[in-house]
């Protein structure tokens, strides 16, 4: 009599090697794109798992040969943004090793610039595409998924569950920023944002209105002030609208750290002062922040962590369920707010 066949077990992936390593799926990416960054007692771990689950993945040297090019297409908002510089740097830090050649597009939050790049891309035949979408996603995005392009995005998981995302919880990070202007003892803050239909804008903007109903405070306490994109000329270029609303200085959130350089640049151009004055908080912790005078308090998100862990997972493939990889942020306090006078915090 025939032995019963051997059930096929389903191959391993990122995830499960970070959950047997004990460890992040980024620290595993690390490992797989820059050993040299890990800890050599993590390194081992995370190696040893890898032999344990036989994990091999889908290298992008092999599948990018076999298919109609190697390049991968890079969509994001604004490379000239640290932040999404770094995360260029971290995606580079895996192609380069796999011998992929990234072709890359700023939309500046334009959806017709984006939808222009998405269909480039794909008439140049890319074999891939890390996209950050600047809202609801372009329509071209289904043209990719038609032709089993693989894709990952950056920053919003779309509705469509099948693509996987890597991301920041900018709801958790605008909370963080509303809740420390708050406990600072301010009870209105000022919010230079970028327009609502950019998911991480919306994202934490609700953030910040959950820090305000944490503390008691009403909704109409925070004041908006959308800028079209999230630059820092057009952050100067909001500083009189901010005055108009609190002239005598208040709390101010800024939807990104340039934003917040150039809010700072206008409140000292018109001989205001932060923080006596004004406490400024940015967001994406960039190089620059902590350079400022004076140095900016800002939420921290990993960019460079970020963009490497996207680019593995695309040339590593997840098998089964998409993943959907949420960084958290972190609140760096610096000295560009302060208690309100007359107030100690709390």
């Amino acid at each position: 009599m025939a032995d019963a066949p051997t059930a096929r077990r389903k191959p391993a992936g990122l995830r499960d090697v970070a959950a047997l390593a004990g460890v992040s799926m980024g620290t595993v990416s690390n490992v797989l794109n820059r050993p040299h960054a890990v800890a050599p007692d993590t390194r081992e771990r995370v190696e040893n798992a890898i032999k344990e689950l036989n994990f091999v993945g889908s290298h992008a040297a092999v599948q990018f040969r076999s298919g109609r090019s190697e390049l991968l297409g890079v969509v994001l908002p604004d490379v000239g943004n640290p932040f999404w510089g770094d995360v260029l740097r971290g995606i580079e830090s895996v192609t380069d090793e796999a011998e992929v050649f990234p072709v890359v597009s700023s939309t500046h939050q334009d959806a017709a610039r984006e939808d222009r790049a998405l269909l480039s891309f794909l008439s140049r035949q890319v074999n891939g595409l890390l996209y950050a979408p600047s809202a609801a996603g372009s329509a071209s995005l289904s043209a990719y998924l038609q032709r089993d392009v693989p894709v990952v995005i950056f920053e919003h998981a779309l509705a469509d569950s099948s693509i996987p995302s890597v991301y920041g919880d900018n709801v958790a990070g605008g909370r963080v920023a509303a809740a420390h202007l708050l406990s600072l003892g301010h009870r209105r803050i000022v919010l230079v944002n970028g327009p609502r239909t950019v998911s991480w804008s919306r994202d934490r903007r609700a953030g910040a209105l959950e820090a305000l109903e944490d503390a008691g405070a009403s909704p109409e306490d925070l004041l908006e002030v959308v800028v079209g994109d999230l630059t820092a000329d057009q952050g100067e270029a909001a500083v009189d609208r901010v005055l108009a609303l609190i002239p005598d200085g208040g709390a101010i959130m800024c939807g990104n750290d340039l934003v917040a350089l150039g809010v700072l640049r206008g409140l000292l151009a018109r001989g205001r002062h932060v923080p006596e004055e004004f406490s400024l908080v940015g967001y994406d912790d960039v190089e620059f922040a902590r350079a400022l005078s004076p140095a900016l308090t800002t939420v921290r998100q990993p960019s460079f962590e970020m963009g490497q862990l996207a680019a593995t997972m695309l040339l590593h493939p997840e098998p089964g369920e998409p993943v959907h990889a949420a960084f958290q942020p972190e609140l760096v306090l610096r000295s560009s707010t302060a208690p309100i006078p007359g107030s100690t915090g709390r």
